[in-house]
């Protein structure tokens, strides 16, 4: 077939090796950009090319339904319909679906996607605390334990142990199931009944897994189940990417894949299409770090052309940081680069409050990436990319910032163990591994100017600073009036007529010096308002609104200025200020109802 031919010959040698291994157990040791989806994607349509694969019968699995969508796009550019492209989870709920009726009779419960909520209308009838930090303990434990198939009492603390048996006996109550109890239910259902399990097999004889290092028992499980005694398994893999064992990942099933399979057929992808040769080097000096059981691929090798050497650069604060970030985005947007084409990334969500506000400061457009999920606005808009760099695997983005690079935050101030450690550093290389051209890193000494001093990361000072532009290695940023010149004059405080020069400054119309006019306990109002608000809309809180937008929400309001001037505050504009003007107003009335300077809202 010319078609096929012609594919297979735009493919490297490990990649052409990879297509036409099409039979028995399978290993890909792929490396970050090494073109591992299109190596297993032409892998199935070579198979099925060849009338070794029914595409009917093939089942392809990953860990997101962006992959799954990519995989059955590139296949059908191939040629090869029919062929199953799902998620752990939407191809365990179609086969519980289906077997529901058959193994227990009625209808499947219903499956939630909001466990906090739940959880915490669980936890009221018990004497545990349910305050969100109290909720997001219990939900960490309740998941780990679901996926290594604990009940309650096998969990030695009490506490633990109580709320998880109220999680279980609300959902139970109220007939509806999370996506554990997915794959509980259909790994049960398997290991009960033969018959049902052999339904499977003849379903499903060609088996391929994307992103192996990141299964969890519970998933490995079910691929057992799925797979029966057939050997017909592809599972492809990275062990230096493996970012989820706080959820109960493991690489150990992709390191002990040869053990378990001796006769599999073993590849390794180290060709990386997508960063520049600089960037690369700087990820194989964090690769070298880790243990030898994260390195089955080896160092990567670039096959870009030399561009510029990655800049890692200290500030004095957080401030100057996302300062620093948001001035040097509207700069390469000015260049001609695209908002697309950009994306900051954080070890924890809280850390990009700062830039968000930097940005609305700025008027450019942003949205947050969680997971799966995009939180502002449309995903198909042209917008800055915030995120966690757990939410970006997979993904790739011209320019890259990667903030708070200092010990505490990156690695994160809770890993104490050395397996922990071992994962923040496996979560760094993954973030540098992102960028295609430019790679900024950046880290603050301190959160607030004069306060607790921090440390570059120990990451970063183990690496040669001759892979660093030399021209900002050693130099220090401060907020400065120079970075600043996008506007044609600085916006000075209201109450002293200071110059203002922060982000949070020019939000708040005032100077960190003065005073807020309003009382405390209105903005506490408002901070409780906004923390409810998050809960419901399931967003970090400053996705609701920033710090310094909602405080300056709560002046506005309390001085009794107009939706339309509320509207120009930066960070509210005009959808938030219409979704909560009226609400906001009302919670602050709340305060203190015979304070009369607060806006009327009655007809």
């Amino acid at each position: 077939m010319p078609g096929q031919r012609q594919s297979l010959d735009s493919l490297d040698t490990a990649q052409r090796a990879v297509v036409e291994a099409l039979e028995g157990p399978v290993v890909i040791y792929a490396g970050a950009g090494s073109g591992k989806t299109r190596a297993i994607t032409h892998r199935i349509a070579h198979g099925c090319n060849q009338k070794i694969y029914e595409p009917q019968k093939v089942l392809a699995v990953t860990f997101t339904t962006r992959a799954a969508d990519e995989m059955a796009l590139r296949l059908s550019a191939l040629g090869i319909r029919n062929v199953a492209t799902r998620t752990f989870h939407s191809a365990a709920l179609r086969q519980l679906k289906y077997f529901w009726p058959k193994a227990i009779g009625g209808e499947t419960p219903k499956v939630i996607e909001n466990k906090f909520k739940v959880l915490s209308a669980a936890l009221e009838k018990t004497s545990l605390g349910n305050s969100k930090s109290s909720i997001r303990e219990y939900l960490s434990i309740i998941e780990s334990a679901k996926t290594n198939r604990l009940e309650p009492d096998s969990l030695t603390n009490l506490d633990h142990a109580t709320a998880y048996q109220a999680y279980l006996d609300f959902t139970n109550k109220n007939n509806i199931i999370d996506f554990e109890d997915v794959l509980l239910l259909l790994v049960a259902i398997l290991e009960d009944s033969e018959d049902f399990a052999d339904e499977v097999h003849q379903n499903y004889q060609w088996l391929t897994v994307d992103e192996y290092q990141d299964v969890n028992p519970l998933q490995q499980r079910l691929l057992e189940l799925w797979l029966g005694e057939n050997r017909n398994i592809c599972v492809v893999g990275d062990s230096a990417q493996t970012i989820y064992s706080f959820a109960g990942a493991s690489s150990k099933p992709l390191e002990d894949f040869t053990k378990k399979y001796e006769d599999a057929s073993v590849f390794r992808l180290n060709r990386n299409y997508r960063s520049k040769p600089e960037i690369i080097e700087y990820a194989n000096k964090l690769l070298v770090q880790m243990p030898s059981s994260s390195a089955s691929v080896g160092s990567l090798m670039s096959t870009k052309e030399a561009g510029e050497k990655v800049a890692v650069l200290p500030f004095v604060n957080d401030s100057a940081e996302a300062d620093w970030i948001a001035q040097s985005i509207v700069d390469l947007l000015q260049g001609g680069q695209k908002e697309t084409d950009i994306v900051v990334l954080a070890r924890i969500n809280s850390q990009l409050e700062l830039v968000a506000a930097a940005l609305e400061e700025r008027g450019v457009d942003f949205w947050l990436q969680t997971g799966e999920r995009y939180s502002i606005k449309n995903r198909l808009e042209p917008r800055i990319t915030l995120a966690t760099i757990h939410a970006t695997k997979g993904l790739e983005w011209e320019n890259v910032f990667i903030m708070g690079a200092s010990d505490g935050l990156l690695p994160y101030v809770q890993a104490d163990s050395d397996e922990e450690i071992a994962e923040e550093l496996r979560l760094f290389y993954v973030a540098i591994t992102r960028a295609k051209e430019k790679l900024f890193i950046t880290w603050a000494r301190s959160r607030d100017t004069g306060g607790k001093d921090r440390i570059k990361s120990r990451f970063l000072t183990k690496i040669d600073t001759d892979t660093l532009t030399k021209a900002n290695d050693e130099t220090e940023f401060a907020p400065s009036k120079q970075r600043h010149n996008y506007k044609k004059e600085l916006m000075r405080c209201t109450i002293c007529d200071k110059a203002l020069v922060s982000a949070t400054e020019v939000i708040l119309q005032r100077c960190k010096i003065c005073p807020s006019p309003t009382p405390k306990e209105y903005l506490s109002a408002g901070l409780e308002w906004r923390s409810n608000q998050a809960i419901m809309d399931d967003i970090p809180e400053f996705l609701v609104l920033s710090n310094a937008a909602l405080e300056a929400f709560v002046d506005a309001l309390y001085s009794a200025k107009s939706e339309e001037a509320c509207i120009l505050i930066p960070g509210v504009g005009v959808e938030k200020c219409a979704k909560y003007f009226e609400e906001l107003a009302t919670v602050l009335a709340g305060v203190n109802p015979a304070e009369p300077k607060l806006i009327d809202l009655k007809p």
